[in-house]
């Protein structure tokens, strides 16, 4: 059996790295599955039809790819800002999700050419509002998408006040709610939503800036070189056979003329019936005719690119800034509510009492999360109409949600055994512990909450790290400012109920002697 042994083990060491050396195109054939990164927010390109189910261009895109590789496939949802870190990280194959190709993004990414698509960015906008030149929306709040390409050119070209969001449900409610002015975004997503019954109020007015080409990205490691090849002849394949072109237009997607003329030049031929458009030799010849210029949103190529530039640290600095304040804000004010639900509970006839109590109690047992989404993305939401002439903003929102929720709290833990006849500031002394626990929570909450209260921690580190070679470290950076924030806070409320509590305890130390104690 010992005479075996080495034998064995030299056989699954050879045996294993065979198989971990395996490029990423034989590992998706000998699995048979191909997992592909799609938008499920982004109609008629990805989305989720009445069934639930994967649909769209980029869908119909997918599927071809993996027939023809003969495999399965599978789909996995990913967003503007989190699709390359999904990609980077290994849980899904490749993308096919509204990427557009930049100078930028290749430091991050693998660009497969030739591009399918192009689009550009423009602004949809209400009616009334007469917003004609994208110099109309200069200091207006418009809306963005985190992580688009665009955005920092918008912000400083432009000169916008920019309301960021994650989504384009969210994105789409803040325009109808008038959260924003305008939203910018890519031109083939607003002109399709733009000729829906439900946006008849609202118009694209503005030029389109900024084109881009999109592009299937694979990941830029050495495995993964020979999907990249395999796909470059798929994408020129669909290309010359015109089905890239007639699967746009079952779609009815805009474009049309650009999806024509890669056609015509893809099928065009030299003296020697040689194809004048080959990924084999791009580089050599025909480049410019074949292949579309790449987006280079960057400063300059000759200096050496710092971790984040003097825009990016003004946007987050101000974020920051605008958390802690909103923080700070929203401890104040639930404090300050609690001292009225107090006087209210203790200090009126026992039916107001208890009926004020009986509602903090249900007001604490609904969490504030679900209750800031309810109120702004769904009550709102059905009201959009209305908001019109009436609205009340994200921060607003927010601030009031927090403050009553934290408040009712802190009320019904200080006024158990309500009857008795203990002073108002001796209960917080008493239950001091308790209301500190509730406003640390409360300043927890409050980061997170501020999503809906633009510009806001959560989304600039997102929306910078998603276009950064350093998506870890902002990310880091971002997780220390909470840690620390919280811990600034949890000292002052503790500083603060604490002299409180010194006070009651040097009021009782001064209390007159009874004449039995004399």
């Amino acid at each position: 059996m010992k005479h075996l042994a080495l034998p064995l083990f030299c056989f699954l060491a050879v045996f294993s790295t065979n198989v971990f050396a395996l490029d990423l195109l034989s590992t998706i054939r000998l699995k048979g599955t191909l997992v592909v990164g799609v938008k499920v927010d982004y109609p008629p390109w990805g989305h989720l039809n009445t069934d639930g189910e994967n649909s769209g261009f980029e869908i119909d895109l997918a599927k071809a790819v993996a027939k023809s590789l003969k495999v399965d496939i599978v789909f996995k949802a990913v967003s503007t800002a989190n699709r390359f870190q999904k990609l980077n990280d290994g849980q899904v194959d490749m993308l096919i999700a509204t990427v557009g190709d930049t100078i930028e993004r290749r430091k991050q990414v693998n660009m497969v050419l030739p591009h399918y698509f192009r689009s550009g960015v423009t602004a949809i906008s209400r009616k009334s509002y007469g917003i004609e030149g994208w110099e109309d929306l200069i200091g207006q709040p418009v809306c963005l998408t985190s992580g688009a390409y665009f955005n920092e050119h918008l912000i400083k070209n432009y000169r916008i006040d920019p309301v960021i969001l994650s989504n384009n449900r969210d994105l789409k409610i803040a325009l109808l709610t008038n959260k924003c002015k305008a939203w910018a975004y890519d031109s083939g997503i607003l002109f399709t939503l733009s000729n829906q019954p439900a946006w008849h109020d609202y118009e694209i007015a503005l030029e389109t800036i900024i084109p881009i080409h999109w592009s299937f990205v694979t990941r830029n490691d050495a495995q993964s070189k020979s999907l990249d090849t395999w796909l470059s002849q798929f994408l020129s394949s669909r290309i010359r056979d015109g089905f890239i072109k007639n699967l746009a237009t079952s779609w009815k997607l805009p474009e049309q003329d650009y999806l024509t003329q890669q056609q015509i030049n893809w099928n065009q031929i030299d003296s020697s019936s040689r194809p004048l458009c080959n990924i084999k030799d791009r580089k050599e010849r025909g480049y410019v005719f074949c292949f579309d210029a790449v987006l280079n949103l960057s400063k300059t190529d000759s200096i050496k690119t710092p971790i984040i530039d003097h825009f990016d640290i003004k946007m987050i600095a101000k974020s920051l800034l605008h958390t802690t304040l909103f923080t700070a804000i929203v401890i104040i004010s639930a404090m300050s509510l609690s001292l009225v639900l107090g006087l209210l509970t203790l200090k009126t006839p026992n039916w107001i009492g208890a009926f004020v109590l009986s509602l903090t109690n249900i007001q604490s047992s609904v969490p504030p999360i679900l209750m800031l989404y309810f109120i702004y993305f769904g009550v709102l939401a059905s009201f959009q109409n209305y908001a019109q002439s009436w609205y009340a903003s994200g921060t607003t929102i927010a601030w009031l949600v927090l403050s009553l929720y934290t408040a009712s709290g802190i009320n019904n833990l200080i006024t158990v055994n309500r009857h008795d006849s203990i002073p108002l500031v001796q209960r917080y002394a008493k239950y001091r512990l308790g209301v500190t626990s509730n406003l640390v929570n409360l300043a927890k909450a409050a980061g997170m909450a501020s999503i809906i209260a633009s510009p806001n921690a959560v989304l600039i580190f997102n929306s910078v790290s998603s276009n950064s070679e350093h998506p870890i470290l902002l990310m880091s950076v971002l997780a220390i400012f909470y840690y620390v924030e919280i811990l600034v806070f949890a000292y002052f409320i503790k500083h603060c109920l604490s002299k409180i509590h010194g006070k009651e305890k040097h009021k009782e130390n001064k209390t007159p002697l009874s004449d039995q104690e004399v």
